[in-house]
């Protein structure tokens, strides 16, 4: 003969696992790492520079510039990469795409340390200085760690008068071991 659950007890147990559900659904939707695979970088780019904008703290104005640093290696931070400049120039497009106005750090080398072949970098000590010759409230900065078979990158918007954190993502891409060491090198 079969067991009855009683009426009470079964209530329970769907209100129990309902209440698991939301909790796995909400604990996933809050999640700020997001996984991407290789097949489609500037996708990943795009979507590192909307999750920025959205976590503004504070809004940019269009009269305001935004610059954008080369993107650098967590274990060197006067070493950046293939990777580390295009998903910085691929988050400035994005930037300019959304109507902020990005200031082409290329072409500013006094104010800017520029290593030929290596990228664009922002001394936090000249911070304030770069942020006031530029009219920029914000800068653009990342880093980025190789993994077993992703590359981890954090990007942050940091505010030039005080270097306050005032937006952050990260987000982690998958790579082939050819993607990874072709992009990762240092030339």
């Amino acid at each position: 003969m079969a067991r009855r659950v009683p009426l009470a007890n079964l209530f329970c147990r769907c209100i129990l696992a309902v209440c698991v559900l939301v909790w796995i659904t909400g604990c996933s939707a809050k999640s700020n790492i997001v996984q991407y695979e290789n097949r489609n970088l500037v996708s990943a780019s795009y979507h590192i520079a909307d999750a920025l904008e959205n976590n503004l703290k504070l809004r940019i104005s269009p009269n305001e510039s935004l610059l954008v640093a080369s993107f650098v290696n967590v274990n060197n931070l006067e070493q950046s990469s293939t990777f580390g400049r295009i998903v910085s120039e691929q988050i400035a497009s994005r930037f300019a795409q959304n109507g902020y106005k990005i200031i082409e750090m290329k072409l500013r080398q006094k104010s800017i340390f520029i290593e030929k072949e290596k990228g664009e970098f922002l001394l936090s000590r000249d911070l304030r200085e770069v942020g006031e010759s530029h009219n920029s409230p914000a800068v653009v900065v990342g880093t980025y760690a190789q993994g077993y078979n992703s590359i981890y990158v954090s990007a942050r918007i940091v505010r030039t008068s005080d270097s306050e954190v005032i937006a952050s993502c990260d987000y982690a891409i998958t790579m082939s071991p050819i993607s990874m060491r072709y992009l990762l090198r240092d030339k």
